[in-house]
């Protein structure tokens, strides 16, 4: 029998494998099979009186797609990240807009929040946006991933798949039911104002007008911002789910914070669009530190007077039109 002390690597290790897999009574049935040993053998593993061997563990991670540095203690400083690897053409974009769309799932189910820090806009928010969202995309493609197939393509909405829309669209529809709690600067804007002119002044649109037909979703996507934050939902009814804040101080990353009753996890930004992402427990406190941290230097956009909420996002409307001007000049 084992002590109330902590539990073995082990115990937790079966513990989490039973509870992933539905039907786990016939598990001692499938480890026989996939480690080549007796019924009373895998039995003996999962009541942890034999201890697995590394390439037991190795086998039956690989098996069940368990990640095996979940039963890790890191005692020197060292985390471990998940990272998908991206390459270029629309069906591994396709693929990534499917595991953001899992992922908004998995918080709808959970009932969790999340808390953005927000070097740039999120994402999301473009995705409603037809004409925002298939630039964003192609901007990915062409300009990040350097898509071969796409040399001497110039942007418009014809350019991108039907499919990758639709899923962007369910994303931002998802993640408009999730709790959340945005931290921007009035930079925020910053890098989609930045790649559209990249885009204008390379002569990367079909048109000036079609530059400007992504500008204006820009200015309607902001102007519903300030919607959702007077109204703090992100929705038409009557859920209070969605707080703003203005922070002075300079982010330096995006960065994301998905808590639930039992779990968080963190994503981090890297390669432009893509994210670096871990459940380690200290990380994702220290980070939940740093974002409140954070919160308590900025003014929050919601509760304060119309003339704050104003005022801040005149700013950004400012910067919008200062862009519209530089593409007519491109």
């Amino acid at each position: 029998m084992q002590s109330n002390a902590r539990k073995s690597h082990q115990t937790r290790f079966v513990e989490y494998l039973k509870s992933s897999i539905a039907n786990h009574k016939l598990l001692a049935i499938e480890l026989a099979e996939m480690l080549s040993i007796s019924k009373d053998s895998a039995y003996r593993r999962l009541r942890n009186e034999t201890p697995l061997t590394i390439d037991e563990a190795m086998i039956i991670c690989d098996r069940f797609k368990i990640d095996l540095t979940l039963f890790f203690e890191y005692k020197y400083q060292t985390i471990p990240f998940k990272f998908n690897k991206l390459y270029s053409g629309n069906k591994d974009l396709s693929s990534y807009l499917d595991g953001i769309n899992e992922m908004m799932d998995a918080g709808l189910a959970s009932n969790a929040k999340v808390t953005f820090a927000a070097e740039d806009i999120p994402v999301f928010h473009h995705f409603a946006y037809p004409n925002l969202a298939g630039f964003k995309m192609f901007y990915w493609q062409k300009a990040v991933l350097n898509d071969d197939s796409l040399i001497g393509h110039q942007y418009s909405l014809d350019e991108m798949h039907p499919d990758l829309l639709e899923k962007a669209s369910r994303i931002v529809t998802k993640y408009n039911q999730l709790i959340s709690e945005e931290i921007w600067t009035v930079d925020s804007i910053h890098s989609t104002l930045s790649q559209i002119l990249y885009f204008a002044e390379s002569g990367q649109f079909t048109s000036t007008e079609y530059a400007l037909e992504v500008l204006s979703d820009v200015k309607i996507m902001v102007e519903d911002l300030m919607k959702k934050a007077e109204r703090s939902s992100k929705t038409l009814d009557e859920a209070k789910n969605f707080v703003l804040y203005n922070s002075e101080v300079r982010i330096g990353n995006n960065s994301i914070l998905l808590q639930t009753d039992t779990a968080s996890r963190v994503f981090i930004s890297h390669n432009t669009f893509n994210s670096i992402s871990t459940d380690n427990e200290s990380f994702c406190d220290e980070t939940a530190l740093w974002m409140q941290n954070l919160i308590r230097k900025s003014t929050p956009i919601n509760d304060v007077s119309e003339k704050h909420r104003f005022q801040f996002f005149r700013s950004l409307f400012e910067k919008i039109d200062e862009a519209k001007q530089k593409v007519l000049l491109a």
